[in-house]
């Protein structure tokens, strides 16, 4: 299966050293990711912004690491995408940034074997409202940060969550939630369902697990 991340995603990922934890369990054997993720400079201004008063540097390190070894998508394949029908039914909508706009595009018009992963819930929200026709044909195929945690969860225990992510749990705000003073598995998986923007966690299983 090909998983196509999003800036925002693959650098909470990163952000958490949870990375090929979740590519592991949703069942992702290709992963690309946006060229924008190429620049150390920008990783870092981006993590600096999430992580607030938490050292920057390491979650850097692991992110370059990651940005070495899985690919991004090409400039012919962008170009390629700028002249095709999904990239035109998604023009104009507000909420959705140049990275999703062509991850979305890819998705639409070749959703089979494919998912796209986000980390941004107004993506999602602008996506379903503004483009509902092409939203419920894909909608299966999309997975949020929420749902990533969720499935390493499922196969890696809420400990290991918890040892790898509590020190930088500030880098996403329902991540900042699930992960409290007092944490417990329960109410780490009640808090990132709460606040999955897309479906449910079991439907984002069962599609992994068929299409990998």
């Amino acid at each position: 299966m090909i998983g196509l991340f999003d800036r925002d995603v693959f650098l909470k990922l990163c952000c958490c050293n949870l990375w090929f934890e979740a590519v592991d369990a949703l069942g992702i054997t290709q992963p690309y990711r946006l060229q924008s993720t190429s620049s150390e400079r920008a990783n870092r201004r981006k993590i600096t912004q999430m992580l607030k008063e938490v050292d920057p540097d390491a979650a850097v390190t692991r992110a370059q690491a990651v940005v070495a070894v899985v690919p991004a998508l090409t400039d012919d394949l962008i170009e390629a995408i700028y002249a095709s029908e999904g990239y035109k039914v998604l023009a104009d909508v507000d909420g959705i940034d140049g990275g999703e706009h062509v991850l979305a595009a890819i998705l639409i018009n070749e959703p089979e074997g494919r998912v796209l992963l986000s980390g941004d819930k107004r993506f999602v929200d602008a996506f379903r409202t503004q483009r509902p026709e092409q939203w419920e044909a894909v909608s299966n195929a999309v997975i949020s940060f929420e749902m990533c945690m969720l499935a390493i969860e499922i196969i890696y225990g809420f400990d290991y969550i918890l040892e790898r992510a509590m020190p930088v749990k500030h880098c996403d705000g329902t991540l900042k939630l699930a992960i409290s003073n007092q944490p417990s598995a329960e109410a780490f998986r009640e808090a990132l369902t709460s606040f999955n923007p897309c479906r449910t966690m079991a439907a984002a299983v069962v599609h992994s697990s068929t299409i990998a």
